[in-house]
C-alpha cells in the first residue's frame, strides 16, 4: 500500500517515506497479541545477578524483591548481547590523543561548530569508534575485547556504581532513570550534575580516574509491581510488561555510565558523543538499540496523555533507531511496531533461555521479523500484515516560533539539516553519502623488525628470526636459502634489473670452500687478495657515486643486506640466483 499526502502549498502528491502519520489501532494491538492476552505469565529466571547491577543502597526489602526478575533479565541480556558495545568503551581508551573519534564526523557544521573542542576539553571524543566493525579484527581479537569489558564490568564498574530508588523523580521531573555523575549524598534533584559539583568529586578520584556515580531509578517501577502482586496479578500481562520496561531502564542507564565513568569526559555542557553510525546523540538508547538489532522498546501512549503514574497496560512497541548505516533521511513520523506479549514472556522464561543457549541473540532477544523493516523509515507493509500493529508517531512538536524536531536538551542530530525547525508540509532533503564520514578503528601498530645477530658456536646453530609481520609477508616458500642462519626466513624478492655477469659466480658450488673466519691457513691469503667473504664487495673497482645521485648501486645494496642479515655474500648471492631462476 502506498501512502500519500497532498501538499497544498506546492500542489503535488508527496510519496516521501515517513511523511504520513498513523495512530495506534486498538483492534490491531489486540489482534497481534500486544495487549488483551489472558494466559498466565510466569517470571522464573534463575541464577546470579551481574555484579554491575548488584550494589543497591537504601532500598526497601519488599521493593528490592520486585526488582529481582528485571535484574536477572538485565544480567542475561548484558552477557549475551551487550559486551561488543560495552567493549568500545572499556577495552579501548577513548580519551587518548590519537583516538580516531576525536575528529568531527559530519561534514556540515551546526550553529555551534562541532569542529572545535567543546569547553576547551580536547580529550573528549565526538564519535565512539565501532571496533567490532573493523575488517582487520579477527574473532579471537573480538573475544579478547569482550573478555576485557566483562572483567572491568565485574570489577571497576561494579565498584564505581551505586543504584538507588527515588520516589520523587518521576513526579517532579518525569524521569524514570537518571545517571548522576557523582555520588548522590542526599542532594535534591535540581542540584544534581552541576559542573562544580562533579569537578569537586573528581578531584578525589584515584590515579585510575574511575569516577564514583549514583544511578537513580524511579520507585514507581517496583511499587507498581508490588501493588500488582498484592492484588494477585503477579502473572498478569501488566506485571510482565512493567518488569520488562524496568529491565530496559536499567540497561539504558548502564549505557550512559560506561562513558561517564572516566573523569576526562567532563565538559561544561555534559554532552555525550555519537556512537558509531548513530544519528541521534543518546548513548542509553544506542546501547539498547545495539542489543535488539536497531530497535528501542517504548510504552504505547495515546496521542494526548496527561502525565500520571507509570502505565504499560496499553502495550509496548519497538521504536526505530536511526543510523547512517541505513538511513539518509530523518522521517517526520517515526515508525513504531508493537511487541507481542509472548515475545516478552519468553525473555523471562528460564526454559526458553536454555533452549536458545547456542545463539540467544537471534533465537530469543532480537525481533527477526523486523529485520527487513530496519532499512526503511516508513511503515513496512509485510510487518503490518503479519504479527505487528504499526504506528507513525510525529518526531516534531509545535513551539511559539514554529515546528521543531524532537530531541533531548543539548543532544544534537548528526545531520544538521534535520536539527532545528522544519515545515511539515514540505518534503525533506535527502542527505548525500558524503555528509557523514564515520571514524574507523585503526589496526594496531606492528612491531619494528628486530634481527638477532647470528652466532655460530661449534656445537650450536642459531637462527635469525624477523619478528615483523610486514617483513615476513615479503617472503615466500618458492626459494629458501640453504644457510642455517636464515632458514626461518621465507623470501620472495622483487624482480631485479639485468646486470653484468659477476666473475665471482664462476666458483664451483659443489666444491667445499674454506671459511676465512675459521681457517687459520687462509687468513694471510685472504687479507692480501680479497676482503673476507662475510663483507666481500661484488666489485672492488666500483667508482664512487656522483654527488647528484641519491640512489645506490645494486651491488652496494646487496653488500649492505649481507651485513644486515649476518650472512656471507656467497650464500646471499646463491639465494639471488635461485630467486631469478624461479
Amino acid at each position: 500500500m502506498i501512502m500519500q499526502i497532498t501538499n497544498s502549498r506546492h500542489d503535488h502528491v508527496s510519496r516521501q517515506p515517513g511523511s504520513i502519520p498513523k495512530r495506534w489501532n486498538k483492534e490491531e494491538l489486540q489482534k497481534t497479541g500486544a495487549v488483551g492476552t489472558t494466559s498466565p505469565r510466569d517470571l522464573n529466571l534463575q541464577g546470579a545477578i551481574h555484579p554491575v547491577f548488584a550494589n543497591w543502597v537504601d532500598t526497601d526489602p519488599e521493593l528490592r524483591r520486585e526488582l529481582e526478575q528485571p535484574l536477572l533479565l538485565a544480567s542475561r541480556i548484558l552477557e549475551a548481547a551487550g559486551l561488543p558495545w560495552i567493549s568500545d568503551f572499556l577495552a579501548h581508551d577513548v580519551f587518548t590523543e590519537d583516538y580516531p573519534g576525536r575528529k568531527p564526523s559530519s561534514r556540515c557544521s551546526f550553529g555551534q561548530s562541532t569542529a572545535e573542542p567543546r569547553d576547551g576539553n580536547e580529550a573528549v571524543p565526538r564519535t565512539i569508534v565501532r571496533h567490532h566493525q573493523a575488517t582487520w579484527a579477527s574473532p579471537e581479537v573480538k573475544e579478547e575485547w569482550n573478555e576485557t569489558a566483562e572483567k572491568r564490568l565485574r570489577n571497576e564498574m561494579a565498584s564505581a556504581l551505586t543504584w538507588e530508588l527515588d520516589a520523587d523523580m518521576f513526579r517532579e521531573q518525569g524521569w524514570i532513570g537518571y545517571t548522576c555523575r557523582h555520588p548522590l549524598c542526599g542532594l535534591p534533584l535540581d542540584q544534581l550534575d552541576r559542573y562544580e559539583t562533579i569537578e569537586w568529586w573528581d578531584k578525589g578520584c584515584e590515579d585510575d580516574r574511575w569516577r564514583n556515580m549514583s544511578i537513580l531509578m524511579t520507585a514507581e517501577f517496583p511499587k507498581r509491581l508490588a501493588e500488582l502482586r498484592r492484588q494477585g496479578k503477579e502473572q498478569s500481562e501488566e506485571y510482565l510488561l512493567t518488569a520488562f520496561m524496568t529491565t530496559i531502564t536499567i540497561l539504558h542507564e548502564l549505557g550512559h555510565a560506561v562513558y561517564w565513568k572516566d573523569c576526562r569526559a567532563l565538559t561544561q555542557d555534559l554532552r555525550e558523543p555519537f556512537y558509531g553510525a548513530d544519528l541521534e546523540m543518546e548513548l542509553g538508547d544506542s546501547f539498547v538499540a545495539s542489543i535488539f538489532g536497531g530497535w528501542v522498546p517504548v510504552p504505547i501512549k495515546e496521542s494526548i496523555q496527561v502525565r500520571g503514574g507509570l502505565d504499560f497496560s496499553k502495550g509496548i512497541a519497538w521504536r526505530q533507531s536511526l543510523s547512517w548505516d541505513c538511513h539518509r533521511l530523518r522521517p517526520k513520523h517515526r515508525t513504531h511496531y508493537s511487541i507481542p506479549v509472548d515475545f516478552i514472556s519468553r525473555l523471562f522464561s528460564e526454559a526458553c533461555w536454555q533452549e536458545a543457549h547456542a545463539n540467544p541473540l537471534r533465537n530469543l532477544i532480537r525481533p527477526l521479523t523486523l529485520e527487513p523493516a530496519l532499512k526503511d523509515v516508513g511503515i513496512y507493509a509485510e510487518a503490518a500484515e503479519s504479527c505487528h500493529a504499526t504506528a507513525a508517531i510525529p518526531d516534531f512538536h509545535c513551539t511559539g516560533q514554529g515546528w521543531r524536531w524532537n530531541r533531548l536538551p543539548g543532544a544534537r542530530f548528526r545531520i544538521p539539516q534535520y536539527d532545528g525547525y522544519l515545515c511539515p508540509d514540505l518534503d525533506l532533503p535527502i542527505a548525500t553519502d558524503d555528509v557523514i564520514e564515520e571514524s574507523r578503528a585503526r589496526p594496531p601498530l606492528q612491531p619494528s623488525p628486530i634481527i638477532t645477530p647470528a652466532t655460530t658456536p661449534a656445537s650450536t646453530t642459531t637462527t635469525t628470526v624477523i619478528s615483523s609481520p610486514s617483513l615476513l609477508s615479503c617472503f615466500s616458500d618458492d626459494s629458501l636459502p640453504t644457510s642455517p642462519l636464515i632458514q626461518e626466513i621465507e623470501l620472495e624478492m622483487f624482480p631485479i634489473p639485468p646486470r653484468k655477469h659477476n666473475i665471482n659466480m664462476n666458483i664451483d658450488k659443489k666444491k667445499k670452500k674454506s671459511d676465512p673466519r675459521y681457517d687459520d691457513n687462509s687468513k694471510e691469503k685472504g687479507r692480501k687478495k680479497t676482503a673476507p667473504s662475510f663483507f666481500r664487495l661484488a666489485k672492488e673497482d666500483t667508482p664512487p657515486m656522483s654527488p647528484d645521485r641519491s640512489e645506490i648501486s645494486l651491488d652496494e645494496l646487496r653488500n649492505r643486506l649481507s651485513r644486515l642479515l649476518g650472512v656471507s655474500f656467497d650464500e646471499l648471492e646463491s639465494f639471488f640466483e635461485a630467486s631469478r631462476c624461479a
